[in-house]
C-alpha cells in the first residue's frame, strides 16, 4: 500500500521540469546580445575619432565577423518586431 503512494511521487518528481528557467534563460540571452550591441557601438565611436588616421588603408573584415554583424542584425529586427507586436496587444 505505502508503496503504491509513494511511487506516483518519486515518478512525479522526475518528470517535473522547472517552471522558470527557461525565461530566465531567453531573458540572459536576450542581455547579452543588448550588451553585445552597447559594446559594437562604444568601438564604432571610437573608431570613427581615429579614422582619419587610417582613411588612406584598406578596411578587412573576417568572415566570422561578418556572421557575427547578419545575426545582430537578424536579432534587433526580431526585437523589433516583438516590440511591435506587443504595442499592437496592448489592450491599455
Amino acid at each position: 500500500m505505502k508503496e503504491e503512494v509513494v511511487r506516483p511521487r518519486a515518478q512525479d518528481r522526475e518528470e517535473r521540469k522547472p517552471k522558470y528557467i527557461q525565461n530566465l534563460m531567453k531573458k540572459a540571452e536576450q542581455r547579452k546580445w543588448e550588451q553585445e550591441i552597447v559594446y559594437e557601438r562604444k568601438l564604432v565611436k571610437e573608431r570613427s575619432k581615429e579614422d582619419h588616421l587610417y582613411a588612406d588603408k584598406d578596411k578587412f573584415v573576417t568572415s566570422a565577423y561578418k556572421r557575427k554583424l547578419a545575426e545582430q542584425a537578424k536579432w534587433m529586427e526580431e526585437e523589433r518586431l516583438r516590440q511591435l507586436r506587443e504595442e499592437k496587444e496592448d489592450v491599455s
